[in-house]
């Protein structure tokens, strides 16, 4: 493609006539190619401003930056994250007005939602691709995910090969840091849902208004939003929301409400009401958060023209996915949960909702990620002290931190009979299980679908669903 197309709707500040063709784009000087477009980000750890000469120097054709650097085939923006998703959109043809394009928020509830979203969508006839925490879903073709939001290359790489495969629709998961770093700048968002806003990302947003309005910027680039109505948050996502809007809830007045909800092991099932008509839905996922997630993907169905009935239907289908309070199979009498909770917040609702649909004692395993917010740490702790009998606390991924010092920071301050400390994570996972007797709970929490440690920078194989299988398979044997 040629510069000046590539360059179609971004706004420059300096002159420049050159119009070569352009290979690639990147903010990364290791993936530059002869004839690239090398864009200038300042992050939070390096600028890439102090970059440009080595990525002339490496073949690229221009550099995109914010400021005069003194240096040949520069081209000057205001703003060179929203340039870098503009011309990202570019070089790959724009899918993005292609497609009809469904953006889900929150802190918890993203993955599941998105995935419902996408079945009702598929069901009703309408291919749809997803981009999510789990991974890419382009028709039959599954890539996985390094960040729930992409980066603008590889974001409008999987918009163009979606538009490619015949689809009509992608079903988004928009994380706060994408936001924030108008990674989906540019895109009209045919329907945002907002899930649910708590503590988290902390050590990236500082505040939980930062948090909060990076969140809401989604709702600004949106046709129609759908909005959890009894979030504190809800009334900021709706001033920020620049189209209609449609609020769904359970405890306060909305468009959308649901009540004679019933928990069991099975699931879920509820009462939904809206416009005066009344519905059924049952729903093989446990806890009060299942019902929120499948209200926002109903509302977000209707708004995206699939009626309530095929939308309840689908919902009642769908199968679950891959570490959202997954239950295992084969275990032996022993209830095995593998759940993606990272969050006090949702460690909370996944145990309140164990407790309340099984019986037998309750063990958890958890722990917290290196390089995080530290200051959820001890609340986590708090946390699963309080709703489980008992807990073995171990590791996550500890990335560049001392996994033993990340556990005394959850441990700080909680009673010691109430728990463990086991820093490998396979031999807690085994004290847990051993532990369990025919009726209890186990709930293996904060990976989920991962299937991998981060240890150090290095990502180490780690399924836990292999795992927990081989171990009592062990502990059949003794």
């Amino acid at each position: 493609m040629k510069l000046q197309a590539l360059l179609q709707d971004v706004e420059t500040k300096s002159v420049y006539t050159m119009n070569p063709e352009i290979t690639n784009i990147t903010d990364d000087t290791l993936k530059i190619r002869q004839s690239g477009v090398f864009v200038c980000i300042k992050g939070t750890k390096y600028d890439g401003h102090d970059f440009a000469l080595k990525a002339l120097d490496k073949g690229a054709a221009v550099v995109i930056c914010e400021r005069d650097l003194g240096i040949k085939n520069s081209i000057i923006v205001e703003d060179t994250r929203k340039a870098y998703a503009l011309i990202a959109a570019n070089f790959y043809g724009s899918c993005h007005r292609k497609l009809r394009i469904v953006g889900v928020t929150g802190t918890n509830g993203k993955t599941t939602t998105s995935y419902l979203i996408r079945k009702i969508l598929e069901d009703s006839g309408c291919k749809t691709g997803l981009i999510g925490t789990v991974n890419v879903v382009i028709g039959k073709e599954k890539y996985p995910a390094d960040l729930t939001t992409p980066d603008p290359v590889d974001l409008h790489r999987y918009l163009m090969l979606m538009s490619i495969a015949g689809c009509e629709a992608c079903v988004m998961e928009v994380s706060s840091q994408a936001l924030a770093q108008d990674r989906v700048y540019g895109i009209n968002f045919d329907c945002g849902v907002f899930c649910n806003l708590t503590p988290e990302h902390l050590d990236y947003h500082k505040t939980m208004d930062d948090y909060a309005l990076s969140k809401s910027k989604l709702f600004e680039m949106c046709k129609t939003s759908v909005i959890n109505a009894d979030s504190p948050y809800a009334s900021l996502m709706c001033e920020s929301a620049a189209g209609m809007k449609m609020n769904y809830g359970i405890e306060n007045a909305a468009d959308v409400t649901a009540d004679k909800i019933r928990l069991s092991a099975e699931g879920v099932t509820y009462r939904l009401k809206r416009k005066n008509a009344e519905y059924h839905v049952s729903f093989d996922s446990l806890g009060v958060f299942s019902v929120y997630n499948s209200m926002a993907a109903i509302c977000a169905a209707d708004i995206m023209g699939v009626n309530t009935d095929k939308a309840i239907r689908s919902v009642s289908r769908f199968e679950g996915i891959s570490g959202r309070m997954e239950r295992l199979k084969g275990t032996g009498g022993i209830n095995v949960i593998i759940d993606y909770a990272h969050t006090p917040d949702s460690l909370e609702n996944a145990l309140r909702t164990l407790r309340a649909v099984y019986g037998g004692k309750l063990i958890t395993v958890f722990g917290c990620g290196g390089d995080r917010d530290r200051d959820k740490r001890p609340q986590m702790g708090r946390t699963a002290c309080e709703f489980s009998d008992f807990v073995f606390i171990t590791s996550d991924n500890p990335r560049t931190e001392n996994p033993e010092e990340i556990i005394n920071d959850i441990t700080n301050g909680l009673d010691k009979e109430k728990y463990f400390k086991i820093t490998d994570r396979t031999l807690a996972i085994k004290s847990a299980l051993y532990s369990a007797q025919k009726g209890d709970t186990v709930l293996i929490a904060g990976k989920g679908h991962e299937k991998y440690q981060i240890l150090g920078t290095q990502k180490i194989y780690f399924n836990e669903r292999e795992i927990v299988k081989k171990l009592l398979e062990d502990k059949a044997r003794f």
